[in-house]
Protein backbone atom coordinates (compact mmCIF):
# COMPACT_ATOMS: atom_id res chain seq x y z
CA UNK A 1 0.00 0.00 0.00
CA UNK A 2 2.97 2.32 0.44
CA UNK A 3 1.82 3.50 3.88
CA UNK A 4 5.20 3.03 5.60
CA UNK A 5 7.44 6.00 6.30
CA UNK A 6 10.43 3.79 7.13
CA UNK A 7 11.34 0.13 6.65
CA UNK A 8 13.99 -1.56 8.80
CA UNK A 9 15.68 -4.63 7.30
CA UNK A 10 18.00 -7.09 9.08
CA UNK A 11 21.28 -7.58 7.20
CA UNK A 12 21.50 -11.23 8.23
CA UNK A 13 18.23 -12.17 6.54
CA UNK A 14 19.07 -15.42 4.73
CA UNK A 15 16.35 -15.18 2.07
CA UNK A 16 17.88 -13.23 -0.83
CA UNK A 17 14.59 -13.01 -2.75
CA UNK A 18 12.88 -11.44 0.28
CA UNK A 19 15.66 -8.87 0.64
CA UNK A 20 15.41 -7.95 -3.06
CA UNK A 21 11.63 -7.64 -2.79
CA UNK A 22 11.80 -5.33 0.24
CA UNK A 23 14.55 -3.21 -1.36
CA UNK A 24 12.61 -2.97 -4.62
CA UNK A 25 9.34 -1.98 -2.95
CA UNK A 26 11.09 0.67 -0.85
CA UNK A 27 12.72 2.12 -3.95
CA UNK A 28 9.48 2.02 -5.96
CA UNK A 29 7.45 3.70 -3.20
CA UNK A 30 10.25 6.12 -2.14
CA UNK A 31 10.31 4.72 1.40
CA UNK A 32 13.44 5.12 3.53
CA UNK A 33 15.27 1.85 4.19
CA UNK A 34 17.38 1.39 7.31
CA UNK A 35 19.51 -1.71 7.89
CA UNK A 36 20.38 -3.28 11.22
CA UNK A 37 23.06 -5.97 11.61
CA UNK A 38 21.02 -8.77 13.21
CA UNK A 39 17.46 -10.06 13.05
CA UNK A 40 17.52 -10.65 16.83
CA UNK A 41 18.42 -6.98 17.31
CA UNK A 42 15.45 -5.95 15.17
CA UNK A 43 13.17 -8.36 17.07
CA UNK A 44 14.21 -6.71 20.32
CA UNK A 45 13.71 -3.21 18.87
CA UNK A 46 10.11 -3.97 17.86
CA UNK A 47 9.26 -5.63 21.17
CA UNK A 48 9.30 -9.31 20.16
CA UNK A 49 10.83 -10.38 23.47
CA UNK A 50 10.25 -10.71 27.19
CA UNK A 51 11.94 -8.41 29.70
CA UNK A 52 13.31 -10.03 32.88
CA UNK A 53 13.38 -8.53 36.39
CA UNK A 54 16.71 -6.78 35.71
CA UNK A 55 15.34 -5.18 32.54
CA UNK A 56 17.26 -7.42 30.14
CA UNK A 57 15.59 -8.88 27.04
CA UNK A 58 14.99 -12.64 27.00
CA UNK A 59 13.34 -15.02 24.53
CA UNK A 60 13.97 -12.62 21.63
CA UNK A 61 12.11 -13.58 18.44
CA UNK A 62 13.99 -12.97 15.19
CA UNK A 63 12.54 -10.35 12.84
CA UNK A 64 13.84 -9.79 9.30
CA UNK A 65 11.82 -6.69 8.42
CA UNK A 66 9.64 -4.09 10.13
CA UNK A 67 7.72 -1.11 8.79
CA UNK A 68 7.04 2.16 10.59
CA UNK A 69 3.80 3.85 9.56
CA UNK A 70 3.75 6.61 12.17
CA UNK A 71 6.82 8.05 13.92
CA UNK A 72 4.72 9.27 16.84
CA UNK A 73 5.54 12.43 18.76
CA UNK A 74 8.59 14.60 18.10
CA UNK A 75 11.58 13.61 20.22
CA UNK A 76 15.34 13.88 20.34
CA UNK A 77 15.60 10.28 19.11
CA UNK A 78 13.35 10.98 16.14
CA UNK A 79 15.39 14.06 15.21
CA UNK A 80 18.57 11.94 15.33
CA UNK A 81 16.96 9.28 13.12
CA UNK A 82 15.78 11.85 10.57
CA UNK A 83 19.29 13.33 10.36
CA UNK A 84 20.75 9.86 9.87
CA UNK A 85 18.26 9.09 7.07
CA UNK A 86 19.12 12.36 5.29
CA UNK A 87 22.84 11.52 5.28
CA UNK A 88 22.33 7.90 4.15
Amino acid sequence: KGEAQLVVLAQDCDNGDYVKLVEGLCKEKSISLLRVPKNTQLGEMVGLCKIDAEGNPTKVVKCSCAGVRDYGEESEGLAFLMEHLKSA
